[in-house]
């Protein structure tokens, strides 16, 4: 049986985010983070505060950098 509480769907969601999010970083190496922010609100029909939530959630797990002064989201690189 397939569980789809609102922590199965939420959990489904950050994970889709972080795809996505890799994706572009993967193509360009960083990436604008209000224009990401504004992708993932169209895309997904959440407010602005819950993307952001969900970035800091994966930058807290060590799969980017969110600089926000420079409004970027950058890559994590080795070295």
């Amino acid at each position: 049986m397939v569980r789809r509480d609102g922590a199965e769907v939420r959990k489904e969601r950050i994970q889709e985010i972080a795809r996505l999010v890799h994706r572009s970083l993967h193509n360009h190496g960083e990436i604008l983070l209000s224009k990401t922010l504004a992708t993932l609100q169209y895309e997904f029909g959440l407010t602005k505060d819950k993307i952001q939530e969900y970035l800091e959630i994966l930058e807290g797990l060590g799969q980017f950098l969110i600089e926000k002064e420079e409004d970027k989201i950058k890559k994590i690189t080795d070295g």
